[in-house]
């Protein structure tokens, strides 16, 4: 059994409550898209990757896919898209893993939400960032740049977990706002915000003010 077969098992075991972490670290550095796991960002989501269909319940995906159906007519761009994009969509994430398992991306583009998005201004009718912002420490600079991508007219939909993320995810999570907060964020990035709770999570429709 070769270093990548062995890795994904202990991945496996991870996910149902094995204790596989020291195994897997003394693994991961003869893998190469998991090297310095889980401490490196780039190489614990190309792990999660493997898992990510595992992650949100099937019932809940078919509720986000009808509540983000509107947007599909248009150009989406799809924020930390993991390994599951909502609506076709360019995707965009640090984890290349995690594109090559994402079948609804129209384009896959690698790349650090901490950084400035590399599209020119009003390219995209929407934006969307499903259970993503949480994990991005210069947050108020990527909901600017979100606004400068998208067209006049355009829509930045983000959804976020009303629960808090689960032990294993919150290792890599930089904030947690009170939702009223994330409000006055956008407020003061320049949208119009459509705030509402369902299935216990928190959407935020926003428009350009």
């Amino acid at each position: 059994m070769d270093a990548e077969q062995r890795f994904i098992e202990g991945l496996l075991e991870l996910q149902y409550g094995l204790d596989a972490v020291d195994d897997l670290k003394k693994i991961a550095p003869q893998v190469s898209w998991a090297s310095d796991w889980p401490e490196d960002k780039r190489s614990f989501w190309n792990a999660e990757a493997f898992l990510w269909s595992r992650k949100i319940p099937k019932e809940k995906r078919e509720m986000i896919t009808k509540e983000l159906s509107f947007l599909s007519h248009g150009k989406n761009l799809d924020l930390g898209s993991g390994a599951y994009s909502y609506i076709p969509s360019t995707c965009f994430d640090i984890s290349p893993k995690m594109l090559q398992f994402n079948d609804n991306c129209k384009e896959k583009i690698t790349g650090d939400l901490e950084k400035g998005l590399p599209f020119s201004n009003a390219s995209f009718d929407s934006v969307t960032a499903v259970f993503v912002i949480n994990y991005v420490q210069n947050y108020s600079s990527l909901c600017r740049e979100i606004r400068r991508v998208l067209k006049k007219e355009g829509t930045f939909v983000m959804i976020l977990s009303a629960n808090p993320v689960n032990d294993w995810q919150r290792q890599k999570e930089v904030v947690s706002l009170p939702f009223l907060k994330w409000v006055k964020l956008l407020e003061e990035t320049g949208f119009k915000v459509d705030h509402y709770l369902k299935e216990e999570l928190h959407f935020f429709k926003c428009r350009i003010s």
